[in-house]
Protein backbone atom coordinates (compact mmCIF):
# COMPACT_ATOMS: atom_id res chain seq x y z
CA UNK A 1 0.00 0.00 0.00
CA UNK A 2 1.27 3.15 -0.64
CA UNK A 3 0.56 6.78 1.03
CA UNK A 4 -1.32 7.77 -2.70
CA UNK A 5 -3.77 4.69 -2.54
CA UNK A 6 -3.16 4.57 -6.36
CA UNK A 7 -5.90 2.70 -7.64
CA UNK A 8 -4.91 -0.94 -9.62
CA UNK A 9 -6.16 1.47 -13.06
CA UNK A 10 -3.82 4.10 -12.76
CA UNK A 11 -0.51 3.96 -14.84
CA UNK A 12 2.90 3.55 -13.09
CA UNK A 13 4.81 7.08 -14.13
CA UNK A 14 8.51 6.07 -14.25
CA UNK A 15 11.29 8.10 -13.70
CA UNK A 16 14.93 7.85 -14.26
CA UNK A 17 17.53 6.70 -10.90
CA UNK A 18 19.83 9.39 -11.96
CA UNK A 19 17.31 11.80 -10.51
CA UNK A 20 17.65 10.64 -6.54
CA UNK A 21 20.47 12.31 -4.74
CA UNK A 22 23.61 10.09 -4.15
CA UNK A 23 22.18 9.34 -0.24
CA UNK A 24 18.89 8.09 -2.18
CA UNK A 25 20.91 6.16 -4.40
CA UNK A 26 23.10 4.08 -1.68
CA UNK A 27 19.72 3.78 0.37
CA UNK A 28 17.88 2.17 -2.94
CA UNK A 29 21.04 0.34 -3.22
CA UNK A 30 21.68 1.20 -6.86
CA UNK A 31 24.23 -0.97 -8.75
CA UNK A 32 26.04 0.89 -11.87
CA UNK A 33 23.68 -0.65 -14.78
CA UNK A 34 21.21 -2.55 -12.39
CA UNK A 35 18.28 -0.55 -13.77
CA UNK A 36 17.89 3.17 -14.85
CA UNK A 37 14.29 4.04 -13.61
CA UNK A 38 12.33 3.18 -11.01
CA UNK A 39 8.25 3.86 -10.35
CA UNK A 40 8.04 7.70 -9.19
CA UNK A 41 5.93 6.71 -5.45
CA UNK A 42 9.71 4.80 -5.14
CA UNK A 43 11.12 7.86 -5.95
CA UNK A 44 9.44 9.41 -3.35
CA UNK A 45 9.67 7.05 -0.51
CA UNK A 46 13.50 6.86 -1.18
CA UNK A 47 13.66 10.98 -1.23
CA UNK A 48 11.93 11.14 1.92
CA UNK A 49 14.06 8.17 3.83
CA UNK A 50 17.35 10.14 2.04
CA UNK A 51 16.49 13.32 3.97
CA UNK A 52 15.96 11.52 7.24
CA UNK A 53 19.36 9.90 7.03
CA UNK A 54 20.76 13.09 6.42
CA UNK A 55 19.55 15.30 8.71
CA UNK A 56 21.24 12.48 11.21
CA UNK A 57 24.69 13.32 9.50
CA UNK A 58 24.57 10.03 7.04
CA UNK A 59 26.31 10.31 3.79
CA UNK A 60 26.19 7.74 0.59
CA UNK A 61 29.53 6.02 2.28
CA UNK A 62 28.67 5.92 5.49
CA UNK A 63 25.07 4.84 5.44
CA UNK A 64 25.75 1.72 4.03
CA UNK A 65 26.38 -0.36 6.97
CA UNK A 66 23.31 1.36 8.92
CA UNK A 67 20.77 1.17 6.32
CA UNK A 68 18.73 -1.30 7.60
CA UNK A 69 18.50 0.53 11.32
CA UNK A 70 16.10 3.75 11.76
CA UNK A 71 18.03 6.45 10.90
CA UNK A 72 17.65 7.98 14.71
CA UNK A 73 18.67 4.92 16.32
CA UNK A 74 21.81 4.71 14.13
CA UNK A 75 23.08 8.00 14.72
CA UNK A 76 22.76 7.24 18.04
CA UNK A 77 24.78 4.44 18.32
CA UNK A 78 27.25 6.45 15.84
CA UNK A 79 27.83 9.02 17.83
CA UNK A 80 28.91 6.71 20.85
CA UNK A 81 31.06 5.25 18.83
CA UNK A 82 29.60 1.84 18.08
CA UNK A 83 30.06 -0.24 15.09
CA UNK A 84 27.32 -2.29 13.19
CA UNK A 85 30.03 -5.20 13.59
CA UNK A 86 29.68 -4.68 17.21
CA UNK A 87 25.88 -5.01 17.38
CA UNK A 88 26.25 -8.20 14.96
CA UNK A 89 28.84 -9.73 17.82
CA UNK A 90 27.06 -9.34 20.83
CA UNK A 91 23.63 -10.95 22.02
CA UNK A 92 20.87 -10.39 24.55
CA UNK A 93 18.49 -12.20 25.89
CA UNK A 94 14.70 -10.50 24.93
CA UNK A 95 11.01 -12.36 25.84
CA UNK A 96 11.21 -13.46 22.21
CA UNK A 97 14.74 -15.20 22.72
CA UNK A 98 18.29 -14.70 22.50
CA UNK A 99 19.14 -11.73 19.71
CA UNK A 100 22.41 -9.59 18.64
CA UNK A 101 21.95 -6.20 19.53
CA UNK A 102 20.93 -4.88 15.88
CA UNK A 103 18.17 -7.42 15.35
CA UNK A 104 17.20 -5.98 18.73
CA UNK A 105 17.50 -2.59 17.97
CA UNK A 106 16.21 -3.20 14.49
CA UNK A 107 13.18 -5.44 15.82
CA UNK A 108 12.43 -2.28 18.68
CA UNK A 109 13.00 -5.08 21.44
CA UNK A 110 15.80 -2.56 22.45
CA UNK A 111 15.90 1.06 21.94
CA UNK A 112 19.61 2.37 20.83
CA UNK A 113 20.14 3.98 24.30
CA UNK A 114 19.20 0.45 25.71
CA UNK A 115 21.66 -0.70 22.87
CA UNK A 116 24.53 1.60 23.80
CA UNK A 117 23.90 0.89 27.64
CA UNK A 118 24.51 -3.21 27.03
CA UNK A 119 28.03 -2.75 25.10
CA UNK A 120 28.63 -0.23 27.97
CA UNK A 121 28.45 -2.78 30.73
CA UNK A 122 29.54 -5.33 28.73
CA UNK A 123 33.19 -4.22 28.64
CA UNK A 124 35.35 -3.67 25.67
CA UNK A 125 35.60 -6.48 23.21
CA UNK A 126 38.05 -8.96 24.44
CA UNK A 127 40.86 -9.60 21.33
CA UNK A 128 40.36 -12.16 19.31
CA UNK A 129 42.07 -15.23 20.16
CA UNK A 130 44.92 -15.79 17.46
CA UNK A 131 44.31 -18.98 15.11
CA UNK A 132 46.17 -21.60 16.37
CA UNK A 133 48.57 -23.65 14.19
CA UNK A 134 46.61 -26.71 13.60
CA UNK A 135 48.95 -30.25 14.11
CA UNK A 136 49.36 -31.09 11.05
CA UNK A 137 47.60 -34.21 9.63
CA UNK A 138 48.40 -37.42 9.66
CA UNK A 139 48.48 -39.00 6.21
CA UNK A 140 45.83 -40.63 4.87
CA UNK A 141 45.60 -43.54 2.21
CA UNK A 142 45.72 -42.68 -1.13
CA UNK A 143 41.97 -43.07 -2.54
CA UNK A 144 41.54 -46.50 -4.44
CA UNK A 145 41.07 -45.51 -8.11
CA UNK A 146 39.60 -48.68 -9.15
CA UNK A 147 37.48 -50.82 -7.79
CA UNK A 148 39.12 -53.89 -9.33
CA UNK A 149 43.28 -53.16 -9.04
CA UNK A 150 43.84 -56.55 -10.48
CA UNK A 151 42.32 -56.24 -13.65
CA UNK A 152 43.55 -52.01 -14.01
CA UNK A 153 47.07 -53.66 -13.81
CA UNK A 154 46.49 -55.13 -17.23
CA UNK A 155 46.30 -53.23 -19.77
CA UNK A 156 47.24 -55.30 -22.46
CA UNK A 157 43.47 -57.51 -22.36
CA UNK A 158 41.92 -57.11 -25.40
CA UNK A 159 38.39 -56.94 -24.30
CA UNK A 160 37.11 -54.74 -21.94
CA UNK A 161 34.67 -55.90 -19.94
CA UNK A 162 36.90 -58.66 -19.15
CA UNK A 163 39.21 -56.39 -17.46
CA UNK A 164 36.69 -55.03 -15.63
CA UNK A 165 35.19 -58.09 -14.49
CA UNK A 166 36.92 -59.20 -11.43
CA UNK A 167 37.68 -62.91 -11.08
CA UNK A 168 35.81 -64.02 -8.59
CA UNK A 169 32.29 -63.15 -9.12
CA UNK A 170 29.86 -65.85 -11.37
CA UNK A 171 29.74 -63.65 -14.32
CA UNK A 172 33.18 -64.90 -15.85
CA UNK A 173 32.81 -67.13 -19.04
Amino acid sequence: MNARGRSGDEPVNWVPIAGLTELGRALLGDRRGDRDVIPEHVRDRVTALAEQWAAHGFTAETVHAWKDLNPAAAAHLKAHGISPAALQRHTVVTPTGRLTLWQAVNSGALSAAEAVNELQAAGPPEPAARPSTPAPAAPRPAPALFSHPEAALDPDTGDRRERSTPHHTPFQT
